[in-house]
């Protein structure tokens, strides 16, 4: 709910599947992001609870004024400076406990960036001296550099090229994490296998694809009319 007390939404209960790729759709300002900001831990709900196997990748809709390195960004900067003072001759058992025998975090990391066409940018690099479309395909970078189960994407194509947008449609068709999408991008969301669409009622599942919902929405708007 708003500081003054009025609710967002209520009541709302689903569940995402393993394996599964959805998107959650409605009009704007029904709380979309917010939404991901609650599965994404960002957030408290102020009823409720939130129960997940694993804990998600999220990328935000805002990526920019963050005051971070592209390697805090992405949440390897302890590990690289570890690995950079093991490489030194550092001794110490806190940069081998940092490290945690993640040997491949660097090759992670500029694989992670190649598929992403940012080979230019190293790990201290500022993020907000980054593009808006740069700074987006840094915090895709990290879903090939920590490979995780639960994936949350909020609006991820709106920065990028058409190339990068292609780059993006097919690491979704070849994942196999579980991936939550809000988004406007109607070839995205034809990628997706299920849509929830939140409103003022709650929240409705329809099990196919956005091109399926809006087939579906129209069947139920002629139905009211008859």
């Amino acid at each position: 709910h708003y500081p003054n007390q009025d609710h967002l939404f209520a009541h709302i209960s689903f569940s995402v599947e393993k394996q599964s790729k959805l998107s959650i759709v409605g009009n704007n300002g029904v709380g979309k992001s917010t939404l991901l900001k609650l599965l994404a831990g960002e957030l408290s709900p102020s009823q409720g609870s939130i129960i997940a196997s694993s804990h998600p990748y999220y990328v935000p809709q805002h990526t920019g004024l963050l005051g971070k390195t592209v390697a805090e960004v992405l949440q390897i900067s302890d590990k690289l400076k570890a690995m950079e003072a093991i490489i030194q001759g550092s001794i110490s058992q806190a940069d081998y406990d940092t490290l945690a025998d993640d040997w491949t975090i660097e090759a992670r990391y500029e694989s992670a960036l190649a598929y992403w066409q940012l080979s230019h940018i190293q790990p201290d690099t500022p993020i907000d001296d980054l593009s808006g479309g740069e700074r987006t395909k840094v915090f895709l970078a990290g879903l090939l550099i920590h490979t995780p189960e639960f994936i949350l994407l909020d609006e991820p194509s709106n920065h990028l090229d058409a190339a990068s947008r292609e780059i993006l449609y097919d690491f979704i068709k070849q994942s196999t994490a579980s991936i939550v999408v809000v988004s406007h991008d109607r070839v995205l969301l034809d990628q997706l296998d299920t849509t929830y669409e939140l409103s003022e009622l709650g929240i409705k599942l329809y099990g196919g694809n956005y091109s399926f919902y809006i087939e579906q929405k129209d069947i139920e708007e002629n139905a009211l009319d008859d």
